[in-house]
């Protein structure tokens, strides 16, 4: 935490950094950042914080920061990171008068070339400890690691010129650049950010392009910083699911739903696809959740926040559906997000699992679906169903969401597989199964997971924001040791989704420790089906 001191000193300097030209605007801040002056004054970095033509920018070592400068270029830098502006012109008038001289002195950028250099090439120059770096109309990332400097680029292409050598990087390339100036070549990596390039469908850098006719519009945000175009309405949900550090140390599940209502709120961005282009729907990037619901999580959040804007985001298994008028979109992030809980970042492992919908089963909606309907109805993952993340265990490994089977079924149940049965006469969740099938590297684990014996949850509560509980266990793999399966526990969310409540999106979440006392996780997301009435024969 900062001295009082420190505070008194931003203030009184705030006014002084006044004197440079401002460049540039900062879009994203987490952590804490700070911008220090020529004049060894220093500003701490908030959104739409403005940036100087003598800034150097300091990241903290959890801290990311994104930034867009006037010549419409992009920057994000990443945790533990100095980048110096040592030297930046620009006119709209006259761009191809613009001239930038940066300085990355410690950590890692990605970058998407604007205006200035464009017209003049040697106009923007971009130095290391090793190395120069010129652009061709280029997205590009920059890394410090122990074995050099290492560049990569994902669009256009950069020249690396060192005090012995010089070559091209070409789209799909990287260099690592040593001490004494050689240059050894490969193909890029994604060490600047885990992502894929050209893969189609794939991974997905999420620096978005800059868009000119935008740049200048106004910037309509609500108290959590969204903008009207990127924030989700009222009413929207999100459901997600992750593995986090524990109070007691290791790993623990977690999962929940937010819905945006004003206080709490949704970003959702279009993303860049394999061309370059935009995708044409849109994926979750943001969340603020601020208000305190006991059955949702176990602590208030004040705020707690998840952001995957940063550095070089990525996403995979993303995609949509709709289902009885309902859009349902889900995907999970894999790299450089953060997850904040009460102004402190938590140690996820593994990625960040999404599912979001705008189109929730309304109360009237609900209440003619009680009167219309009699009995039991399930709702199912099935063998062609692909509106789901990937469920994901301890190891970061993924694997199968088992569908579900009505010829397999245990003694008490009326399937195996994957499925949540709902009696629409007693309004009660009567069953859950979900059943997920991994390979840790040891073997295949198999989860399986109920709603707690003998326990009915009421349906609308579970609507209204709670979750219900889940019990089981896991077995094979690392899950078993000395013939002795690991007991499991979690909770899962269900919200229905459609005039008809034609689905229901999902969010689990469960944790053991297994008798070799490793901790032991599923976590997932999935879209199920309404399936219609339990045959009679079978309930």
């Amino acid at each position: 935490m900062r001295s009082l001191f420190f505070t008194v000193v931003l203030l009184l300097c705030t006014g002084l950094a006044s004197a440079a030209e401002v460049v540039g605007s900062v879009i994203l801040s987490v952590g804490e950042n700070i911008a220090k002056g020529a004049d060894g004054s220093e500003r701490l970095l908030k959104r739409h914080a403005d940036i100087y033509a003598d800034d150097l920018l300091v990241t903290g070592k959890t801290g990311r920061l994104q930034l867009r400068f006037s010549d419409h270029s992009r920057l994000a830098l990443k945790p533990d990171s100095e980048f110096q502006i040592a030297t930046y012109q620009f006119d709209k008038q006259q761009p191809e008068e613009g001239k930038a001289i940066l300085k990355l002195l410690k950590g890692g950028m990605r970058t998407i070339s604007g205006q200035i250099g464009k017209a003049n090439q040697d106009n923007y120059r971009l130095e290391t400890t090793v190395a120069t770096i010129g652009i061709r109309g280029t997205h590009y990332g920059v890394q410090y690691t122990p074995e050099g400097v290492y560049c990569e680029t994902i669009e256009g292409a950069i020249e690396v010129k060192t005090k012995v050598t010089q070559v091209l990087v070409s789209a799909g390339e990287g260099v690592t650049i040593k001490e004494n100036g050689s240059i050894k070549k490969s193909s890029a990596n994604g060490r600047t950010g885990d992502y894929l390039l050209r893969k189609k469908g794939g991974d997905r850098p999420v620096i978005p392009a800059a868009n000119p006719e935008t740049e200048n519009q106004i910037d309509r945000s609500d108290s959590n910083g969204v903008s009207d175009a990127n924030k989700a309405p009222n009413g929207s949900l999100v459901a997600v699911a992750f593995t986090q550090d524990s109070d007691t140390g290791g790993f623990i599940a977690g999962n929940g739903s937010v819905v945006a209502d004003g206080t709490s709120s949704i970003t959702l961005e279009q993303l860049d696809d394999a061309s370059g282009g935009e995708t044409e729907d849109r994926f979750l990037t943001g969340i603020t959740h601020k208000a305190p619901q006991p059955n949702i999580t176990n602590h208030a959040c004040a705020p707690c926040e998840f952001t995957a804007r940063g550095g070089a985001a990525s996403i995979s298994g993303e995609d949509t559906i709709e289902l009885g008028g309902a859009k349902v979109t889900w995907g999970r992030w894999n790299s450089e997000f953060s997850l904040v809980e009460n102004n402190t970042e938590q140690a996820l492992k593994g990625g960040f699992h999404f599912i979001y919908s705008d189109s929730l089963t309304t109360p009237s909606e609900l209440a003619a679906l009680v009167s219309a309907r009699s009995g039991s109805y399930l709702y199912t993952h099935t063998s062609e169903s692909t509106s789901l993340t990937a469920p994901q265990i301890d190891t970061g490994a993924s694997g199968t969401l088992v569908a579900i089977d009505s010829g397999h079924a245990l003694a008490g149940r009326y399937a195996s597989g994957t499925y949540v049965m709902v009696d629409w006469d007693a309004q009660q969740i009567e069953q859950v199964n979900i059943n997920a099938e991994i390979n840790d590297g040891a073997g295949i684990r198999i989860y399986n997971l109920t709603e707690e014996a003998g326990v009915k949850t009421d349906l609308d509560a579970v609507l209204q924001g709670g979750q219900l509980t889940l019990a089981g266990s896991c077995s094979g793999g690392q899950c078993t040791e000395d013939g002795i399966d690991t007991n499991m526990s979690g909770q899962l969310t269900f919200d229905l989704v459609g005039a008809q409540a034609e689905g229901a999106v999902t969010s689990y979440g469960a944790s053991g420790t297994s008798a070799a006392d490793q901790n032991i996780t599923l976590v997932g997301t999935a879209l199920l089906e309404d399936a219609g009435p339990v045959p009679a024969a079978a309930h």
